[in-house]
């Protein structure tokens, strides 16, 4: 700014001639009519006229809006449709396949890595303490990204059509696309603008992975709090358990974890089953199911310690007490554990695992 208006030196008596072209300003002194085209400007209104007419030029090399085309609008439509189903498959779906390939090649050798050094940490933060390295290995791309999903927050609006209103390039073959969205006739007449940043896919576009959940991944690995909206009801799951109404774990319900771990840790499956299961649940199981579990958790390993896994995480929460406190419910969401509840109940004064 300063090499600019050094271009225009004048004494306090001249006038100022400023040209304002394409390309820049240029100035010279005057002492008579202002040619055509030209501002005649006293020493104060020239300082004040020139800083603005600096100021509202667009800079050089500066983003150009352009016109949306119909694939860019299409894929911005097919992103937010996908954050407002809800469905993290969905949006898996939605962004462009390289940049799911390259979220999932680079936190996989974060957690190859880290399993190296015996840690665990950020693989428990990213996809709960349930789930194993090998088993997160074995993710596709999208299947990678939807699993991950569980520990994010992302909400959009549903829109039954979207207006392109400006194509913007941005850093290599990204192009931010703002659009309008008008939303279906019973959710109202408001339009709302949203941001959506797409890359060529083929003869089509993409979205890409939004920088909001760059920043939302970043937060989790380095253990950060990830400040968000009171649910994450966007990806279907609840938030933190302890503030939905749980209470701690009663004396004996702790103890029956506890014996329960013992049991699986010395590889008793008999008295698992046997004992730490409800009555009412091996009643309503037919005999060659329930050999069927036995013969699993004993012979292998990986049902073993998913189990394991399973208490061991539970001895870390609270339950939810249902049924005039006869049931407790813990939410095992975001754990990384093919299930998203783990129950017990008591029969005849004496708590077990009912499922």
């Amino acid at each position: 700014m300063t090499q600019a208006l050094d271009i225009c030196r004048y004494r306090p008596t001249d006038s100022v001639n400023l040209v304002i072209r394409g390309g820049g300003v240029s100035c010279g002194r005057s002492f008579g009519a202002g040619e055509t085209g030209m501002l005649k400007l006293l020493h104060f209104g020239a300082s004040v006229l020139l800083l603005a007419a600096l100021l509202l030029m667009p800079a050089t090399g500066a983003p150009v809006a352009e016109k949306v085309t119909n694939g860019q609008r299409t894929a911005a439509l097919e992103f937010l449709s996908a954050v407002a189903s809800g469905d993290p498959q969905a949006v898996a779906f939605a962004i462009h396949p390289d940049d799911l390939e390259a979220l999932r090649l680079r936190i996989l050798t974060l957690l190859r890595d880290e399993a190296k050094r015996g840690d665990g940490t950020v693989r428990s933060r990213l996809f709960g303490q349930g789930m194993p390295l090998d088993e997160i290995e074995r993710l596709t791309n999208t299947g990678f990204y939807a699993t991950l999903a569980y520990k994010l927050y992302l909400t959009g609006r549903e829109y039954a059509e979207v207006e392109g209103l400006a194509a913007i390039a941005d850093k290599g073959d990204h192009v931010q696309i703002v659009v309008r969205g008008r939303q279906p006739r019973d959710h109202g007449r408001v339009r709302v603008v949203n941001v959506v940043t797409v890359r060529p896919y083929g003869k089509d576009w993409k979205a890409t992975l939004p920088s909001e959940i760059e920043a939302q991944i970043d937060d989790l690995i380095e253990g950060r709090h990830i400040a968000v909206g009171p649910t994450h009801a966007s990806h279907g799951f609840a938030p933190d358990s302890r503030a939905a109404g749980t209470a701690a774990a009663l004396p004996a319900i702790v103890e029956l974890l506890k014996t329960a771990q013992e049991s699986l840790d010395a590889g008793r499956c008999d008295e698992y089953y046997g004992k730490q299961m409800s009555p009412n649940f091996r009643r309503v199981t037919g005999k060659k199911a329930l050999e069927a579990l036995l013969a699993s958790c004993q012979n292998s390993m990986g049902t073993r310690q998913l189990l394991l896994s399973t208490l061991r995480i539970v001895r870390g929460l609270e339950p939810r007490y249902e049924n005039e406190s006869q049931r407790a419910v813990y939410d095992l969401s975001g754990q990384g554990l093919p299930f998203q509840t783990f129950s017990l109940e008591q029969v005849d004064k004496h708590w077990y695992i009912a499922e």
